[in-house]
């Protein structure tokens, strides 16, 4: 089936969807500007749209979510779900409301060595796993002179780094291991008099007893956009690098090392997804195209990330403002709209 997208955002994040739609085959619509589309909602509505992708500031995404919906579009959203707790629960309603198709944009989940470590975890080959760790690390935002509209808690929310970097590595824990985070406890950092963190330090209980531990920053010179993530289980430990995201090394008490590459990969949902081209662009491709394949029938390889995992990650990056307030350990089932005043 022949399928129309409506690229609605017109920032680094909606010229990335478009051009990896083209490079899909899609024909695409804009990207128009999230603010313009607002004043005259006509775009979502075309008839000729069957999927719209949310690709705007934050604090945009639930009206036009919920228009889009209300048209009867399928709808791909980026992360965060939204700028605060409350268009989140409304946006994963809608979503449960709705019969159309919804997914929140976590593109690394669809990585090769990403499936491959997760089948690898599922088969039993770490043993139980008990410790996640690791880190996010950014330098954009390192200056004082440096600006986005993310810096802007109206436009982005509560929370920036936790939000907006936070839920990738959060994601790849959940996915992988098939545990949901529970709680947390956080120490964050502000730098220039900013509103939003620029780092965070934290503390993470999943569910089935793993811990989790991992660094996240803004501000770390000479690290553009460096992923690590390294599971420890019972029976042998994984890590995997964004900055070397075609391995995987995998260690154990009894031999030594090994380093898994595409050329050796044992998923089937990893081959499957490694048959597309390699590059930085590649999780996004993927994303897309079994969430197009979705809309015809086709199971995806890996689970497309759903409307109620991105509340959980909103309920995260909030609990991770309110346990820095409070020094304490902060419940995720506790980050309710409707029960826990957080913008003190």
């Amino acid at each position: 089936m022949e399928h129309r997208a409506l690229v609605v955002g017109a920032g680094n994040a909606g010229t990335a969807h478009a051009d990896a739609l083209k490079s899909l085959g899609i024909e695409v619509v804009g990207p128009l500007s999230g603010t313009a589309t607002v004043a005259d909602l006509a775009p979502l509505r075309d008839p000729a749209v069957d999927v719209v992708h949310v690709t705007t500031a934050n604090d945009l995404h639930p009206p036009l979510v919920r228009e889009a919906l209300r048209a009867g579009k399928h709808v791909v959203c980026e992360k965060p779900l939204a700028g605060d707790l409350h268009g989140a629960e409304q946006m994963a309603e809608w979503a449960r409301l709705s019969d159309r198709h919804t997914t929140v944009f976590q593109n690394y989940r669809f990585l090769p060595l990403v499936a491959e470590l997760a089948w690898r975890v599922a088969a039993g080959e770490l043993g139980p796993v008990h410790l996640a760790r690791g880190a996010y690390l950014q330098d954009w935002l390192l200056l004082g002179s440096d600006d986005n509209w993310r810096l802007d808690t109206s436009r982005g929310g509560l929370s920036r780094t936790a939000a907006d970097i936070g839920v990738h590595w959060l994601d790849l824990v959940e996915t992988i291991t098939g545990r949901h985070v529970e709680a947390v406890i956080a120490q964050v950092g502000y730098l220039h008099g900013r509103k939003t963190e620029d780092h965070a330090g934290l503390l993470i209980r999943f569910s089935g007893g793993l811990q989790g531990t991992c660094t996240l920053s803004q501000a770390s010179a000479g690290r553009r956009n460096e992923i690590e993530l390294s599971l420890d289980g019972s029976a042998g430990s994984a890590t995997w690098l964004s900055e070397r995201r075609d391995e995987l090394w995998v260690g154990a008490r009894d031999r030594s090392p090994q380093i898994v590459t595409r050329s050796r990969l044992h998923s089937p949902s990893a081959r499957q997804l490694a048959q597309r081209q390699a590059g930085p662009e590649e999780g996004r491709r993927n994303l897309l195209a079994a969430f197009y394949g979705s809309l015809d029938g086709t199971p995806p390889p890996v689970p497309l990330p759903t409307f109620d995992d991105g509340l959980r990650h909103v309920r995260f990056a909030e609990a991770v403002i309110v346990s820095s307030r409070r020094r304490a350990w902060v419940e995720i089932e506790e980050m309710k709209a409707t029960s826990v005043e957080v913008r003190s």
